[in-house]
């Protein structure tokens, strides 16, 4: 009886040190080696339980694809021994499996759902949400389950005819075609996608300019003069996003999970949850006095309104969603108050930070960094030192001392 099982093939060896996974195909005491496209370094597989372990980063995704293999081929195994007309040699039965083989049937969602739990793992919720969206319009076009490799050029085209004529706006399609592709290029990588299949090498990925959602000068400085309910649900919403404002455009997740360990000889350090950048913020009086009315000893955060003392990460995602919606939303009644035509959002102050900057005449690499960003070429970028903290304090010292005197 013939048998099949996944093993690593040390025998073999690619200049980079690493072997072939392999499908070892056994019948009458003979053996041979059906390819998987998988290649990994000894260390990142068990051999007694014949799967990639957890020293590879993409353990998951890599098993998914590798029993895929498995299951096809036993499948087929499985039709041939029902067959009393099919009795042949070692070499005869892997052409048999092979010949004709269809891609092995990796569901994108699966495999997408692997890569949302990596991203959730190191917190970056955003970015597993941007991922989470577009897998479920995808399963809503296709009616059901999508298989990696139907993903092809039409495939895309009339997801992007089907997205279009619900009236999704082209920068919203063009999120979720980045999230494919981004699917597509690891599951590539991983040797799970077709190349031949590769939409991306013909499809354009389109976007439009948005109108800007920064605000001036005048109006930041009308919104902190303000006369505002102290402790009401706008106060709040105004402190949040003035200290989003004085933290260079920090993001919300990662604003409301500061916690008094971060603040350091007159500076915040926190590492951004989306880049897992570090950085390191000099205090201005105002944040500082924004932070001294939510004090409370017995916190180890600075805003412990929020409830992230011992949150889970699925806790603090969960708890970002709800203080996001409700700070936008009394920051939009504000917005109405002073009569503003674009709606007041968290992300109108780090856009308006950016802005001004501008206007003072920093340059855009300076505030690209500021911000986080890239900036310039990527490559020559690694040759060049960073502006350093003490620019950047300066560039943050002017962007505030327009809105405040």
């Amino acid at each position: 009886m013939a048998t099949l099982k996944l093993t690593l093939d040390k025998r073999r060896k690619y200049q980079d040190g690493r072997s072939p996974v392999v499908i070892r195909l056994t019948s009458d005491r003979k053996s041979t080696c059906i390819p998987t496209g998988v290649k990994l370094d000894s260390s990142q597989w068990d051999n007694q339980r014949c799967k990639v372990n957890r020293k590879h980063p993409n353990q998951k995704e890599l098993n998914l694809h590798l029993q895929g293999n498995l299951v096809e081929f036993e499948e087929k195994l499985m039709l041939m021994g029902s067959n009393p007309m099919i009795s042949t040699g070692v070499s005869e039965l892997k052409r048999l499996l092979t010949v004709d083989s269809k891609p092995v049937k990796t569901l994108l969602t699966e495999f997408g759902q692997d890569h949302i739990e990596h991203l959730q793992a190191q917190e970056r919720f955003g970015n597993a949400q941007s991922f989470i969206t577009a897998i479920n319009r995808l399963t809503e076009f296709a009616g059901g389950k999508v298989l990696m490799n139907e993903i092809d050029y039409a495939f895309i085209l009339n997801f992007e005819r089907f997205l279009t004529e619900r009236g999704i706006s082209i920068n919203s399609i063009a999120a979720y075609m980045r999230a494919v592709r981004a699917l597509l290029n690891k599951a590539g990588k991983l040797g799970i996608a077709d190349s031949n299949n590769y939409p991306f090498k013909h499809y354009l990925i389109r976007t439009e300019r948005t109108p800007s959602r920064s605000e001036s000068v005048d109006t930041l400085r009308k919104l902190y003069e303000l006369n505002i309910e102290e402790g009401s649900e706008k106060f709040h919403a105004r402190n949040t996003f003035f200290l989003i404002f004085g933290l260079i455009g920090i993001s919300f997740i990662d604003l409301i999970s500061l916690k008094k360990s971060d603040l350091r000889n007159g500076r915040i350090h926190y590492k951004r949850k989306k880049t897992g950048k570090l950085y390191s913020i000099k205090l201005h009086p105002m944040v500082i006095s924004i932070l001294s009315q939510y004090h409370m000893p017995e916190s180890t955060h600075l805003l412990p309104q929020f409830r992230m003392g011992n949150a889970t990460p699925d806790q603090i995602r969960h708890l970002s969603n709800l203080g996001l919606k409700r700070t936008n939303r009394y920051l939009k009644q504000i917005g109405q108050e002073l009569g503003l035509y674009a709606t007041l959002t968290t992300y109108v102050a780090r856009y308006s930070w950016a802005n001004i900057a501008k206007t003072l005449g920093y340059s855009k690499d300076l505030i690209a960094e500021s911000l986080g960003h890239n900036y310039g070429n990527q490559v020559t970028g690694i040759y060049l030192d960073n502006y350093g903290d003490e620019k950047i304090d300066g560039v943050n010292e002017a962007v505030l001392h327009s809105i405040l005197y």
